[in-house]
């Protein structure tokens, strides 16, 4: 026997639609195959649920409706298999329909009680809800062919044989219109529902800090304007996909920005700040550079600490005639020497003398990549600008560690770009993730930014430098 669904609350109750083909979709939408009550039926999306039979198996999916699919009292948020007397629900308390494939399932009484609201699961990818939509059109496709088939009988039976040839390839060309245009039309359909589904997800995001907040805006801004040239651009429009998938970059960006915003970067950051320090390298020429540095080794005479190469190279590739190091904690300046730099990237390696030896950092993160894109990370160091005492005496600086919260706006093997919000960032600044281990180590701002894009080095070639030492 053919399978079916029974409505059994909602606006249609107590109708029964056939499932005959392969792939049929649920909604209010005009072009579903089992269409919900558009008036009444308030909790279903215009594109809700989607129910297939894949290898002789039926199965039932989600299509990223805002309410949720619900199988037997459960949120689903996969391909779920369905059996003979399976209870569906489009929303906690929206509609009930049951799955039949047999007469031996007696049809369920509807509930009169909503399921327990369950959390939304991640929405479906655009590609896998047209791939979706393209088995649908499939199935379509071969019960419109059918039905054809049976027409051009019937007018060879009452036609002549040129007038049947004639008939039938004008009824194919325009079925064959008729079909593409509603082809496009629902993959257009089906493109604005995902859209506005993941405008929902992000939609009650707020942030507190200006910097987030304002870039929080300008995604939510850009995903508005995507959202309207993606509706104004039409059925069938070659440009679709693209705009779709800058779409789904603003939202990911603001997720992202969300997550940055909970990040708290003064927790992680705490057990390495005293391992924190200033370094000042003077010239020759009677000039100062300036950066932060901070500790990776230590033993009872000292330790080993990282910086950055700028500080310790200026741009004629001289070398500084004096380095010192202020650190939390450490009444004195300490001279450091300069022990290893690197060849290509920017990192040097610093050795300072302290007796019972230096404060280290909690870990590095050795793994590749180091971080993913989007994880908020806390960034720790002197930021920008720093006054150096009118008498050179350091002793008398008042410095002090910063921290600021970013985000791994892109990362690739030789580097890490960070989105800093906030304080400023200092060349030389540790960049650590939610375990505290240091990810990378801060060389130089992006000025295309506005100075709030850094470029980290990834602490692999760190790594290259400590060896050295073995």
């Amino acid at each position: 026997m053919n399978p079916r669904l029974a409505i059994l609350s909602g606006g249609r109750a107590g109708t029964v639609e056939p499932l005959t083909g392969a792939v049929s979709s649920i909604g209010r939408h005009a072009t579903c195959r089992v269409r919900l009550d558009a008036d009444q039926d308030t909790e279903v999306s215009n594109r809700h649920a989607v129910i297939q039979k894949k290898d002789g198996v039926w199965t039932v999916r989600d299509l990223g409706s805002i309410n949720g699919t619900y199988l037997n009292g459960t949120r689903i948020s996969a391909e779920q298999p369905l059996n003979d007397g399976d209870l569906l629900r489009l929303g906690a308390s929206g509609p009930e329909l049951q799955f039949l494939v047999s007469d031996r399932a007696p049809v369920a009484e509807p509930t009169r009680e909503p399921v327990a609201f369950q959390p939304a699961k991640p929405a479906l990818s655009a590609e896998e809800l047209n791939r979706i939509m393209e088995e649908e059109h499939a199935g379509q496709l071969a019960r419109d062919a059918a039905r054809a088939a049976r027409r051009r009988q019937v007018i060879r039976l009452v036609s002549s044989v040129a007038g049947a040839v004639l008939v039938v390839s004008a009824a194919l060309f325009l079925w064959r219109q008729q079909v593409a245009k509603r082809a496009a039309r629902e993959a257009h359909l089906l493109l604005l529902a995902t859209a506005d589904s993941m405008m929902a997800s992000v939609a009650e995001l707020q942030v507190m800090v200006p910097a987030m907040r304002a870039s929080l805006d300008s995604s939510r801004q850009a995903a508005t304007r995507l959202r309207a040239a993606l509706e104004e651009a039409g059925p069938g429009a070659p440009d679709s996909p693209a705009i779709m998938a800058r779409l789904d970059s603003a939202i990911t960006r603001e997720r992202d920005i969300a997550r940055a915003a909970e990040f708290d970067a003064v927790a992680v950051a705490v057990p390495s700040q005293a391992a924190v320090g200033l370094v000042v390298a003077r010239y020759a020429d009677g000039s100062t550079a300036l950066a932060t540095g901070f500790g990776v080794r230590r033993d009872g005479s000292g330790g080993v600490l990282l910086t950055t190469r700028q500080v310790v190279v200026d741009p004629q590739g001289n070398a500084p005639v004096q380095v010192l190091l202020l650190m939390p904690g450490v009444a004195q300046p300490l001279t450091a020497q300069v022990v290893a730099t690197h060849s290509t990237e920017d990192v040097s390696l610093l050795r300072v003398s302290l007796r019972g030896g230096i404060q280290v950092v909690q870990g590095l993160a050795w793994k590749e990549p180091p971080v993913a894109a989007g994880t908020p990370l806390a960034i720790v160091g002197y930021a920008p600008p720093i006054t150096p005492p009118a008498d050179g005496d350091w002793r008398k600086a008042a410095v002090s560690v910063t921290t600021a919260t970013g985000t791994a706006a892109r990362v690739a093997a030789e580097f890490v770009t960070v989105d800093g919000w906030g304080s400023s960032v200092g060349a030389g600044s540790p960049v650590i993730d939610a375990e505290g281990l240091v990810a990378g180590i801060i060389a130089t701002a992006a000025p295309s930014a506005g100075g709030r894009l850094y470029d980290a080095v990834p602490m692999k070639f760190a790594l290259e430098l400590l060896d050295q030492l073995q």
